[in-house]
């Protein structure tokens, strides 16, 4: 049975007339990549705040069983924390402030310092090591700040936005990484927007939204639940007219994508093949492709019931 290293009870946290969190629960178990998802403004930074009680919560409990000790808040050198807004000393050459970080959590400074070493080889960037951190691009201070705050392999991460500032290769790569470090022994907690990189590494997934859950479980969960509707993609030879798709059976919404291009979802009962009888009736469609809901496509769902 997994063993649960944090359970989060009904917490909320306002700021003057804003309810950023409002009454959410959730457990980590050990050994979980945890992902927690929504838009801007949605409230998943203010909860890993209040994990690290760098803000506290106005109600609900926190409880962390971090190594088989129960506590409000494990020691410094059990967390690793990626802040979304970089936190890292700009004016201290780069090797220096790793090992400086990574010393004040518990890791002997000659490893912390081969450790450092080897991390900037794996990021093309040892030959930096004695420039300061502000002369690099936000794409490597990125790469920078990860490493600060998982060097001194911690039990559990915290990620808030890993892949902000990333280019989509290098975005790439750092899924290798989280997946590495968390077969290595830490379990993930992170927050993102980007959701089809999060379906390729987490297990887990909390949908929030306005400080709402739309959805807390398995990945594996949303696909069952709510992914058996079918996405239908056209490409017109004319302006989309809407009011000549409406009246198909079984359609639930219309997303116009551009003056040709359409996205229609049908319902879980409706039968694909019926779907493509009824458009061969339609003239003007020069493409059609079929696909099941992903995660994003899921989220927006989920909004718009909300």
């Amino acid at each position: 049975m997994q063993k649960t290293v944090l359970s989060v009870n009904a917490i909320s946290k306002g700021f003057q007339h804003l309810k950023a969190v409002n009454n959410i629960s959730f457990t980590v178990g050990q050994g979980d990549i945890y992902a927690f998802l929504g838009p801007n403004g949605a409230g998943k930074t203010t909860t890993l705040r209040m994990l690290l009680d760098i803000i506290k919560p106005d109600s609900g409990h926190i409880a962390w069983s971090l190594n088989g000790k129960q506590n409000q808040l494990p020691a410094a050198g059990q967390i690793g924390y990626l802040p979304e807004e970089r936190g890292l000393y700009l004016d201290i050459p780069i090797l220096k402030s790793l090992v400086y970080l990574a010393s004040i959590r518990g890791m002997e400074k000659a490893a912390a310092k081969k450790t450092a070493l080897e991390w900037l080889e794996r990021l093309g960037l040892a030959d930096r090591a004695k420039e300061k951190l502000q002369v690099l691009s936000k794409g490597n201070q990125q790469k920078i700040q990860f490493v600060a705050s998982i060097l001194h392999k911690p039990t559990f991460a915290i990620l808030d936005e890993p892949f902000a500032g990333l280019d989509p290769i290098n975005q790439e790569i750092f899924i290798d990484y989280i997946k590495e470090i968390n077969k290595q022994g830490t379990t993930i907690l992170l927050s993102a927007h980007q959701m089809p990189l999060v379906e390729k590494i987490a297990n887990k997934i909390f949908l929030i939204n306005k400080g709402h859950e739309l959805y807390n479980g398995d990945l594996t969960g949303i696909y069952q639940t709510f992914g058996d509707k079918t996405i239908i993609e056209l490409q017109l030879e004319s302006p989309f007219n809407e009011t000549t798709f409406l009246n198909l059976n079984g359609v639930e919404n219309i997303e116009i994508v551009d003056d040709i291009h359409a996205k229609i979802t049908f319902g879980q009962k409706t039968r694909l093949k019926d779907v493509l009888h009824d458009l061969t009736k339609i003239e003007g469609i020069c493409d059609v492709t079929s696909h099941k809901p992903d995660l994003h496509e899921i989220f927006l769902q989920l909004v718009k019931k909300q």
